[in-house]
């Protein structure tokens, strides 16, 4: 036996919601007729046209009447133009067309020629006889008849109307409620297959975040070792890379930067080994000077390579703590006297006294930097002023110098590696000083900062962190 093809998933919503659609369209068309035979019945009302040219030609007869009495305040000549404006208006097309219609033209005829005859008997007097009864009753009873005929016509045409009317409004009604019926129970059959849908949406999603689970799980279970064996293999080829760039970066900079000192240390110990006899002591102190400013400029070399090198390999780790810059910038000034004998270094400290979160070391080595800069680009005799203090969330130390200063245009690229201002044509360097400073500064989460005015001098700033600010955030919440 054949087996029955399944029904398609979404033939029994499509089904309802197609249904749906009918009964709500069904429904809109059948309120939409209703409305437009609603509006068209009150357009077609004549049963209050009629009732108002009754009204008027009792209150003309009523006029005329009190007027033979003696009455001077009644008007018959208003009342007579009041029912002529009334039978006017049911003479216009709508109102005539609709009394042709139901055979009430002649009646209609007739109160017109009544109307006319009226008003020719109140023209053709004067005084008081225009509006004498005797003139004008036989017109106007005329007229009246052929009104109450008009009225009781047009009273019965209406109540059938309405009663159609009403007949239809109720078998209209009566399909909308149906209708409405048929929405609801389509709404309800949705709404119960949306909820079966959700059902079965939920326990598949249960049904699947389960086996999800189980999968994670055993892969996790087979994985693990080599996933510990991947991470230790990342790691030493982050740790191999980072030796890599060191030495190459050593290396680069070996050649790029100590071949002028070697150079002049071998043409100084030439020369002092061809004809050291002709020389005075005066002039071999002075060539044992240059060749210790070429091993110091060396040493500086070696110092910054190996700083650029080691930052470059991601291998300078700061040890921050607590660290007064008093002590620091005290404890440099010392230094630098007791190697140079130098008086030019002034220092002028803020209270409270500057405390500042960071690295000592890498904190002497980013500002033995600037005094070296300040001390080297200012003429000899011109002091370098060093101020530390405290402002806002950090603490800094400035360097100023008072010499040449630098081009506004090549300020942003001083910190850049090997780069030198045009200025400095004549001054050892490497172009490693500033660029290695702002590093060490960053890394201990500080900047370095410059600013410059050409002839007049350089300010160089360095920003740390505030102790009590940085132990604060690192308090356990």
């Amino acid at each position: 036996m054949a087996r029955l093809r399944a029904v398609p998933a979404y033939a029994l919503p499509s089904l309802a919601i197609v249904a749906l659609t009918a009964f709500l369209a069904f429904a809109l068309v059948r309120l939409f007729q209703v409305e437009q035979a609603m509006r068209s019945n009150v357009d077609e009302n004549m049963l209050w046209v009629v009732t108002q040219a009754q009204v008027a030609s009792h209150l003309l007869d009523q006029a005329v009447n009190r007027r033979a009495l003696g009455d001077s305040e009644e008007d018959p000549e208003l009342r007579l133009d009041i029912l002529t404006s009334r039978l006017t208006l049911m003479d216009e097309g709508p109102q005539r067309r609709y009394l042709a219609a139901e055979g009430l033209e002649p009646r209609l005829d007739e109160a017109l020629a009544q109307m006319h005859a009226l008003r020719e008997a109140a023209t053709t007097a004067r005084g008081e006889a225009r509006f004498a009864p005797e003139r004008l009753t036989p017109h106007l009873d005329a007229l009246m008849d052929s009104l109450n005929r008009i009225a009781n016509r047009v009273m019965i045409v209406e109540w059938e109307s309405a009663g159609a009317r009403l007949d239809t409004y109720r078998s209209s009604l009566e399909k909308v409620i149906t209708s409405i019926v048929g929405i609801g129970l389509s709404g309800w059959i949705l709404v119960m297959l949306l909820v079966t849908a959700l059902r079965q949406r939920r326990a598949a999603q249960r049904a699947l975040t389960t086996h999800r689970d189980h999968l994670k799980q055993e892969v996790a279970h087979h994985i693990h070792r080599y996933r510990r064996a991947a991470e230790a293999l990342a790691q030493a080829l982050d740790r191999e890379r980072s030796v890599s760039e060191f030495y190459r970066s050593f290396a680069a900079m070996v050649s790029h930067q100590f071949r002028t000192p070697l150079a002049v240390i071998d043409s100084g110990l030439q020369r002092l080994q061809r004809r050291h006899h002709q020389f005075t002591a005066e002039q071999r102190s002075g060539r044992y000077t240059r060749l210790r400013e070429a091993v110091a400029q060396m040493t500086r070399l070696v110092e910054s390579s190996l700083t650029a090198a080691r930052l470059d390999g991601k291998q300078v780790d700061p040890n921050l703590g607590r660290h007064s810059l008093w002590d620091i910038v005290d404890h440099l000034c010392r230094q630098q006297w007791e190697a140079t004998e130098t008086r030019r270094l002034q220092t002028q400290h803020g209270t409270p006294e500057p405390l500042a979160w960071c690295d000592r070391v890498l904190t002497e080595q980013v500002l033995a930097n600037l005094i070296d800069n300040a001390l080297k680009y200012s003429p000899e005799g011109r002091p370098v002023c060093i101020t530390t203090a405290r402002e806002g969330d950090h603490v800094t130390c400035r360097v100023t110098d008072f010499g040449p200063g630098i081009p506004a245009d090549e300020q942003p690229q001083l910190f850049e590696r090997f780069f030198r201002g045009s200025n400095a044509t004549g001054t050892d360097g490497t172009g490693l000083g500033l660029n290695i400073a702002r590093h060490l500064a960053r890394i201990q989460h500080g900047d370095l900062t410059l600013e410059s005015t050409l002839g007049e001098g350089t300010h160089v700033t360095l920003w740390l962190p505030a102790a009590d600010i940085q132990e604060t955030r690192n308090e356990p919440s």
